[in-house]
């Protein structure tokens, strides 16, 4: 008897849980679902491996204050963060920067594991577009040696203003300059 009042007393507790998951009827307004933030398909990053560093030019690339200095590859969670809309401070998980001070900011970014594209404006500079190929073998090396390898970690196009630079090649280094 007492293993019968306790298997319907253990059914009743159930039932009774049920009720607490769901809302009741017509209020259903005041359950909110969770939603991840839409991302914004201008922004893309695919890349498996760690790409975050400085990027130096080997040569000259543009001249006075359009002369570029580096390009800045971000960690993932900055990716990610940028990609949500979380943006701010004058940084950007890939953007260029300048003699004269500019640091362009994209308009819209693609970045895997082998590419890096890039497209940005500038009120000094006009459009700044970035068109490169990463070397994942050169790219390992200077991470290992925590600096620049012989060879470049990236090579592209950089376009700046209308003029554009092919065959720029990039040397990896962890610090900016």
């Amino acid at each position: 008897m007492i293993r019968a009042i306790a298997a319907i007393a253990l059914g009743a507790v159930a039932l009774a849980g049920c009720d607490l998951l769901s809302p009741p009827a017509g209020d259903s307004a005041l359950v909110e679902t969770a939603r991840a933030p839409a991302l914004d398909a201008n922004f893309r990053h695919s890349q498996s491996e760690d790409l975050s560093g400085f990027y130096f030019p080997a040569g000259e690339v543009g001249e006075g204050d359009g002369r570029l200095l580096l390009v800045f590859i971000g960690q993932t969670a900055e990716f990610e963060a940028w990609a949500k809309g979380e943006r701010g401070g004058g940084f950007a998980p890939v953007m260029l920067e300048f003699a004269g001070g500019e640091r362009v900011l994209p308009d819209r970014y693609e970045v895997s594991d082998d590419r890096v594209r890039f497209s940005g404006t500038s009120e000094d500079l006009g459009r700044v577009t970035l068109e490169a190929r990463l070397d994942a073998g050169s790219l390992a090396l200077a991470k290992r040696n925590l600096g620049p390898d012989s060879e470049p970690a990236m090579e592209g196009t950089v376009t700046v203003g209308g003029r554009s630079f092919s065959g720029v090649k990039f040397s990896w280094s962890l610090g900016g300059g």
